[in-house]
């Protein structure tokens, strides 16, 4: 639309084979689906608590961190009190959490955002005093616009994404009297969601030099005195290093941390490169795709010697 909205809506294909006119006996069948699940890492998991501990599987999978264990709680969202979810909006919410699991393996981030997305829906349903039968688009509304309220506007355009998976679940598993067909009219991609992940040249962006995002010069000129004036021994050293390759590099703290073992390194026209993991990336399984990252020439010497110190500083804790 000439508005920014689109008019696409989520497609989803049902959980049940058999679709019953008694929606009630639908939402019956897509819990005993969901309990048939034999999922790797769910085998302490008991269907009826509020909280679920994960010990393995796809969810335990995270670039940031080794995870051993998870919690899943289907709880309401923080913002509106944490209650345990109840009655209907557990038994749907849970089964939904399974079954949409199985068939696309999504991260943990994803399923925590379908939960807390399902929890203003029955939170705005419990508001207007309806409950998951009778469902109707003026509580996906009121939910959104909630949504709206606590919500970044990147993070809230995300929740509603999962709103309206949520309805289209509702509507292909006939769980619901009347059929939803939902995506929120105000919803509008923010110009910082998806896209390309580089601004062009000839974007009016990279002429602003002002922001609140930036830093100031002077933070750039004391991390400069840093690196030259600090000696090697000193305990803090690695960090000012670290310091010294996110002012050069612009990268963010997660991607500088978790560098991998490496020197500065060069293709075939000579221009100055190293290799990272992006830290919002993920190509189906595999999580931690390597980018590489090409340098201004001005920084090129600054970094080929960062690279060298923390290779020798770190080479006694590398050989254990």
């Amino acid at each position: 639309m000439l508005d920014g909205r689109s008019e696409r809506k989520a497609k989803v294909i049902p959980f049940i084979d058999k679709i019953e006119k008694d929606r009630k006996s639908n939402l019956q069948k897509l819990a005993d689906r969901a309990k048939l699940m034999r999922l790797e890492g769910f085998e302490s998991v008991k269907w009826e608590e509020d909280e679920w501990l994960i010990t393995g599987g796809r969810l335990l999978k995270r670039k940031d961190r080794n995870s051993k264990a998870i919690t899943i709680s289907f709880r309401l969202s923080p913002k509106l009190g944490s209650t345990p979810l109840v009655d209907e909006w557990s038994v749907v919410v849970k089964s939904l959490f399974i079954l949409r699991f199985h068939r696309k393996n999504q991260n943990l981030a994803n399923q925590r955002m379908f939960i807390g997305a399902v929890s203003y829906v029955a939170y705005a349903a419990s508001e207007l005093g309806q409950d998951l039968l009778r469902l109707t688009p003026e509580v996906l509304d009121n939910a959104c616009l909630l949504i709206s309220k606590h919500y970044s506007k990147n993070s809230a355009y995300n929740l509603h994404k999962f709103v309206a998976e949520f309805a289209s679940h509702c509507d292909a598993n006939y769980l619901c009297r009347t059929l939803l067909q939902y995506k929120f009219s105000q919803m509008k991609r923010p110009s910082s969601v998806g896209g390309l992940g580089h601004v062009r040249l000839d974007d009016p962006k990279v002429f602003e030099t002002e922001s609140d995002k930036l830093i100031a010069p002077n933070v750039f000129k004391v991390i400069g005195e840093l690196y030259q004036k600090v000696p090697k021994e000193h305990k803090y050293r690695t960090y000012i290093l670290m310091l010294t390759l996110l002012a050069c590099t612009g990268r963010r703290f997660s991607e500088i941390s978790l560098l991998p073992y490496q020197k500065l390194s060069f293709d075939e026209e000579g221009k100055a490169y190293f290799e990272y993991f992006s830290k919002k990336s993920s190509l189906g399984e595999s999580f931690t795709p390597k980018r590489k990252l090409y340098l201004p020439s001005e920084v090129v010497t600054i970094v080929a010697e960062v690279f060298d110190e923390l290779i020798e500083s770190t080479a006694d804790a590398r050989s254990t």
